[in-house]
């Protein structure tokens, strides 16, 4: 055996987005290299732990699992039970410390100690089924993507105790940026650490391990007591990689239940969001044609039937609108679901929309970037985005039937009540698109993930960072002051003003969520030369009636943006005639201007 590539327990192991979704890196890796003529085996051992622990109390788990969801998967999560197995001495050492972590969110020290015993017994079975490959392999590699790190580090140490000899490989977010030289120092059952894509790392390094050709890329490595970081190397073409290849009878689950992961590209083509790391994973933009995508989807119908269920995975699936608009048309009749997808707010009009309408059933709603309706907040994110967009994408997508969900941050670095004004107030005026059954709105913190520039540069964003992430400061005496890309503790240094405002937003989306649609409501209709428009809020109507060059200028802005400058030379009319009119649809609370008030969007919906 050339390769063998194991996928170890994610933290959020029920969801089905973890539970029912096969690992691509390990299914691109074995298909990649079997067409190099490697001999490789993938193990997909976070599909297995779910029905593994449901041999056990339910009722345990299930408490377990909902408390430290509820929490946060920082706070007590899977990955801190298989830690407290990787780390033995020190989890002793801490059990008045992790007793007062346990308490505080109403977990006990026997639920803990009883999932602790799950996933120790797991790892054994697991190993078992290495154990027949292991002996002839040449390169073990670990996917570590989800916070699954801990249970990664232990089973590699298992495989090390025994076969020292053996090159183990890591790679994946949990171990991308700074960390992984920390990594690297610390955990001697790591030889290579892979900080960009597997495709080309681990061919090249295969190739150093058989012939000693000295090509190696991608890499972090020991060698004579120092720490190398190899030459950085672009991944290959998308376009001309195999599909990913998976052993479907080795899954759990039935095909009808599996969630395949598919790649309509990598990488985001923005990487500037001042909240994001993905700079520091090396990751090559690109993107896959319309009809490269619909082969991968037939690939999968060859394959069977059954093969219905996809997660669309890529940083910002939007980075050619072409591309999207033409797959509907090549993937016509194939009855596929989907279950997430992310997209790019500023990508985003009406004709992607409705494309995107059209692949197929929508299970669940896809991501759209929106984090605020504050446009100096939007700059402090550096998101490449306007508040004026945000509302057009929304008003589309809730025009159109479109299934989206969005996050909105409740507290931010450099948050001011300024910006906390400006977002309660846009969204009070698009209330009425916000409660369309098929837009979803999740209030919720801001994390600071390291490699993110909120991270390297806290003086500049105002907050005060913990030398130690969570993880170090729950072990008493742990070797790292890291570990994975788990949320360092911070503070605000406005930080009692950044909690009334997370405060407020959360009760502003919950209030907007309890209204009743059908007495918030914003409308439009022609009839002749009239406009009407009947505005209502909380059950108050106001009609208003509009003709001639009024009603032409806001029927202008009824899909898109509309530009006043380019609207003026458009009709012949007057830049301070139009802007007059626009403040007076302003007053009335019909249209939203951008906050240079250049240009506007009209809010009224058509009946």
């Amino acid at each position: 055996m050339d390769f063998l590539f194991i996928s170890m327990p994610y933290a959020r192991f029920i969801s089905r987005w973890f539970a029912n979704i096969p690992n691509i890196n390990l299914g691109m890796i074995q298909s990649f290299l079997t067409q190099k003529g490697k001999k490789v085996k993938t193990f997909h051992f976070h599909l297995d732990f779910l029905p593994y622990i449901k041999k056990f109390d339910p009722k345990m788990w299930e408490r377990f699992l909902f408390q430290t969801e509820q929490s946060g998967i920082e706070f007590m999560g899977l990955d801190y039970v298989f830690a407290s197995l990787l780390f033995n001495d020190k989890f002793i050492k801490s059990q008045k410390l992790i007793n007062e972590r346990l308490n505080s969110i109403n977990i006990n020290l026997t639920d803990f100690l009883n999932m602790r015993q799950i996933a120790d017994s797991f790892i054994e079975t697991e190993f078992n089924k290495l154990m027949p490959y292991i002996p002839n392999t040449k390169l073990v590699g670990f996917s570590c993507s989800h916070y699954q790190l801990s249970s990664s580090l232990i089973m590699a140490k298992k495989i090390k105790s025994l076969y020292p000899d053996i090159p183990i490989i890591f790679g994946g977010k949990d171990c991308s940026g700074n960390f992984a030289f920390e990594l690297i120092k610390h955990m001697d059952c790591i030889d290579y650490i892979g900080i960009a894509e597997c495709e080309i790392t681990i061919e090249n390094l295969l190739d150093y391990i058989e012939n000693g050709n000295n090509n190696l890329c991608n890499l972090i490595y020991k060698a004579e007591g120092q720490i190398i970081s190899s030459p950085i190397k672009p991944n290959l073409s998308l376009e001309y990689l195999p599909f990913p290849s998976y052993d479907f009878n080795d899954f759990p689950l039935p095909l009808n239940e599996l969630i395949l992961p598919i790649e309509f590209g990598r990488g985001c083509p923005w990487k500037r969001c001042t909240f994001c790391p993905d700079e520091s994973y090396n990751i090559k933009c690109q993107s896959k044609s319309a009809e490269r995508i619909s082969e991968e989807f037939g690939y999968y119908k060859n394959i069977s039937r059954d093969l219905n269920n996809f997660f669309i995975l890529d940083s910002d699936t939007l980075k050619k609108k072409e591309t999207i608009i033409a797959i509907p048309q090549l993937i016509n009749n194939k009855n596929l679901s989907f279950h997430y997808a992310e997209f790019r707010a500023e990508r985003m009009d009406r004709e992607v929309l409705n494309a995107i309408l059209h692949f197929g059933e929508w299970v669940s709603n896809f991501q759209i970037g929106i984090e605020t309706f504050s446009e100096g907040l939007l700059k402090l994110m550096n998101k490449g985005v306007t508040v004026l967009k945000n509302v057009e994408v929304i008003k589309s997508a809730a025009e159109l039937g479109v299934p989206i969900q969005f996050n909105l941050f409740t507290c931010y670095p450099g948050m001011k009540e300024e910006h906390l004004i400006e977002n309660i107030k846009v969204m009070y005026t698009i209330q009425h698109l916000l409660l369309y059954d098929n837009i979803q709105i999740f209030p919720g913190e801001f994390y600071l993930p390291a490699d993110c520039p909120v991270f390297d540069n806290p003086e500049k964003f105002e907050i005060t960072k913990s030398k130690k992430n969570i993880f170090a400061l729950l072990f008493e005496e742990f070797p790292m002051s890291s570990y994975s890309n788990y949320p360092f503790p911070y503070s605000f240094n406005n930080d009692e003003e950044q909690y009334k405002m997370s405060m407020i937003i959360r009760e502003t989306c919950e209030t907007i969520k309890k209204k009743d649609r059908e007495n918030n409501y914003m409308r439009y209709d022609e009839n002749g030369d009239k406009l009407f428009i009947t505005l209502c809020r909380d059950g108050i109507k106001s009609n208003f009636t509009f003709s001639g060059i009024e009603k032409h200028i806001y029927i202008t802005a009824t899909e898109n943006i509309q530009d006043i400058d380019a609207l003026s030379s458009t009709i012949g009319v007057s830049i301070n005639e139009i802007k007059s009119i626009i403040n007076n649809f302003e007053h009335k609370g019909i249209v939203l201007l951008s906050s240079d008030r250049k240009s506007f969007l009209s809010l009224a919906t058509k009946v």
